[in-house]
This record gives structure tokens, C-alpha cells and sequence, in this order.
């Protein structure tokens, strides 16, 4: 079990270390070009890598963790879904309905795991652990971008126009999640709260940037 902790933690902080530098590459070049596409495929994979080790370490024994098990699989959902959408729209030009297995299985993790997350959330709440609110407020994301997942797979909104908008804020979101726990993990300061709320102040002040600068009217 020790071997297999050793290579998963050696596994997560490699993905992690190469998805956060290529993720902040990839929100500062320009959008669509060689450098953009590049940098997007080593942070999808960085992310994947360092999502999936954290979901199956923090299930092992003695290892138990719940804030690393709602940040990889709420990262875990976000990159693959930011990611995903990208080819749906590729799709989407032939077919106005794209959607295949992988995007129902995805939807599904998303909804389920996100309602997990908020029970597991209540439940702390109610036991008297204020850390609850984390992985309910990880919870209720994740729902309502399974929410937007449905309205995307049930055709009330084309691909065409929605794909850039989750693309944005999907892939986003999964660095704001990465930066937000490699900064709770790394950094100890007496003003702890601070590192929980400054990626998401940046991450949102990006979003909207780009949301701005890139989706339609």
C-alpha cells in the first residue's frame, strides 16, 4: 500500500506541477494559436493525471482526506468536461447533437458527484465541522454545471453558441480549484482564509475577461 501511495503522491504533484504552468501559459497567450492548443493539451493531461491520483488517494487508508477527494473530483469534472466541449463543437458542424457515451457518463459524474458532495457537506455542517461548507460548496457547483451539461445534451442550447462560454469558465474553474490547493497545501500563513479566496478573486476576474473578450453578445 506504501508503494502505491509513493507513486500515486509522485504522479499527482508531477501532473499538478505541469498543468498549473501550462494552464497559466495557456490563459496568457493568444487564444486558438499553436502556443494556446499546446499548452491546453499538457494542462488537460497534467490536471487528469493529478485529479484521478487524487481521487484514489484519498480513499486509501490512512489517507483519507475529504478536501482532496472534493478537489480532485470536481477538477477531475471541469477539465474533462472544459475540454471535451471543444471537440463537441468540431462535432456539432455536422451533427447538431453530438453527443456520445463519454458526454452522458460525464454529465452523470458530474450530477452524481456533485450531490455527494453536498450531503457529505450537510452532514459535517450538522456534526458541528464548519470545514463542511467546502465540499458543499464544491457540491453545488458541480451541479449546476451538470445542469448546463443537460441543457447542452437535451438540445435547449446549440453547441455553437454555449461551447465557448464552458470552455472558459470549465477550464478555469478546474485552476482555480488546482491553485487553490496547491496554495492550502504549500503556503502557511496566519491568515489562512486568504488562500482559499485569492485564486477565486483572480480566477473570476479572468473569467469575466475572457468571457467579455471571446463569447458572443
Amino acid at each position: 500500500m506504501n508503494s502505491l501511495y509513493s507513486y500515486l503522491i509522485v504522479l499527482h504533484i508531477a501532473g499538478g506541477t505541469a498543468g498549473l504552468i501550462s494552464g497559466s501559459i495557456a490563459a496568457s497567450v493568444q487564444k486558438g494559436n499553436a502556443a494556446h492548443r499546446l499548452s491546453g493539451k499538457i494542462f488537460f493531461l497534467g490536471m487528469l493525471a493529478a485529479s484521478l491520483s487524487a481521487l484514489i488517494i484519498s480513499w486509501l487508508p490512512d489517507h483519507h482526506n475529504v478536501f482532496l477527494f472534493a478537489v480532485g473530483g470536481f477538477t477531475f469534472y471541469m477539465i474533462t468536461t472544459g475540454y471535451r466541449i471543444v471537440f463537441l463543437k468540431r462535432f456539432a458542424k455536422q451533427d447538431a447533437k453530438p453527443f456520445t457515451a463519454i458526454d452522458y457518463s460525464l454529465f452523470f459524474f458530474g450530477l452524481s458527484f456533485g450531490i455527494v458532495l453536498l450531503v457529505m457537506g450537510i452532514d459535517a455542517v450538522i456534526g458541528g465541522n464548519t470545514f463542511g461548507v467546502v465540499p458543499g460548496v464544491f457540491g453545488l457547483v458541480c451541479m449546476n454545471y451538470a445542469r448546463m451539461d443537460y441543457q447542452l445534451i437535451s438540445g435547449k442550447e446549440p453547441v455553437k453558441t454555449a461551447w465557448m462560454t464552458n470552455h472558459i469558465t470549465r477550464m478555469m474553474g478546474a485552476m482555480i480549484a488546482s491553485y487553490t490547493a496547491f496554495l492550502v497545501v504549500n503556503v502557511h500563513i496566519q491568515q489562512q482564509w486568504i488562500l482559499w479566496l485569492l485564486p477565486t478573486v483572480v480566477g473570476s476576474i479572468l473569467i469575466s475577461k475572457f468571457l467579455k473578450k471571446f463569447t458572443p453578445r
